[in-house]
């Protein structure tokens, strides 16, 4: 309990000390398509702020605070011997901070910090066997040899290029890297955005959003992954009861639709990923992203 009041004394600290700009819901399921396994599901609050602003270079900062819970589980949910397994079933509550900047709208940087921790302090399996028996009146998980309680720290970049191609169409490339305890990943994604959005990766500050618009994207990413604790545990212990190879390279199909305007945000996201491990019995998993955005 320590740890979890720890992160949301944090969290509110941080959200009290910015004047209000936008604040962002943001929901990862896949029991849309009538799954629930691997990526079950993610959980996202965030609140973040324009902090700077240079009208002769056309340069815009962003400072955001994110508040997350992801979960992990195996295809057979209910399963209680390690053979029936999958996928390990694994939690993860983190808070990250990123600032971002963006030039002409053309091409930007971001950089994260993030602090988080693993296992029961993660609130995964208490929050996922909660929503099953009171909101779909299913049993609880197993939670069968569950990944161990850790703290992780990463640091995290992104780069991305806008593209122009017409007045309402943009190739967006962008590589990112993440370097953390918990995941260590570097990636390469190509994108292509058509309407009166912002012509950016979507996982960008909403804030550029903030005016009357619409667009559509597709993307696919690469990704080599050299350390992915929800499968293979800790880098410095084996504490971890139960774990599994994970696949190196992986890739993942995604687009989304968005619109918006002064006050308000709405934005949907549909991802197909590869295995994150050859122990898979289904060989790619789908989810949907639901984002929402208020602006101040």
């Amino acid at each position: 309990m320590r740890s979890q009041a720890f992160f949301l004394f944090l969290y509110w600290l941080c959200f009290t000390g910015w004047s209000q700009s936008q604040l962002t819901l943001s929901v990862d399921n896949d029991l849309y398509f009538k799954t629930d396994y691997y990526y079950s599901s993610g959980l996202f609050l965030s609140h973040g702020k324009e902090i700077q602003k240079d009208s002769s270079r056309l340069e815009r900062h962003f400072s955001e605070w994110k508040l997350g819970q992801m979960i992990y589980n195996p295809s057979k949910r209910y399963a209680t011997e390690l053979e029936s397994l999958d996928y390990p079933f694994s939690g993860y509550l983190f808070l990250r901070h990123q600032k971002e900047k963006i030039i002409l709208n053309k091409r930007g940087y971001q950089y994260t910090i993030e602090l988080g921790v693993s296992g029961d302090a993660s609130l995964a399996k208490a929050a996922q066997n909660l929503y099953h028996e009171w909101i779909l009146n299913l049993p609880p998980l197993s939670w069968t040899a569950a990944m161990p309680q850790q703290f992780h720290l990463g640091v995290g970049g992104n780069y991305f290029q806008s593209l122009a191609l017409g007045d309402y169409l943009a190739l967006v490339p962008d590589v990112r890297g993440t370097l953390s305890t918990y995941q260590t990943r570097a990636a390469l994604r190509l994108g292509l955005v058509v309407g009166s959005t912002a012509k950016i990766p979507f996982d960008f500050s909403p804030l550029l959003n903030a005016q009357k618009g619409w667009g559509l994207y597709v993307a696919w990413q690469q990704e080599y992954v050299a350390h992915d604790f929800p499968l293979e545990g800790g880098l410095f212990n084996d504490a971890a009861v139960f774990t599994m190879q994970p696949n190196r390279g992986r890739d993942r199909l995604e687009c989304g639709a968005v619109v918006h305007n002064r006050d308000w945000k709405i934005q949907a996201s549909y991802y197909s990923s590869s295995q994150d491990t050859p122990g898979q019995r289904h060989p790619r998993h789908k989810y949907l992203n639901i984002q929402i955005s208020r602006f101040f």
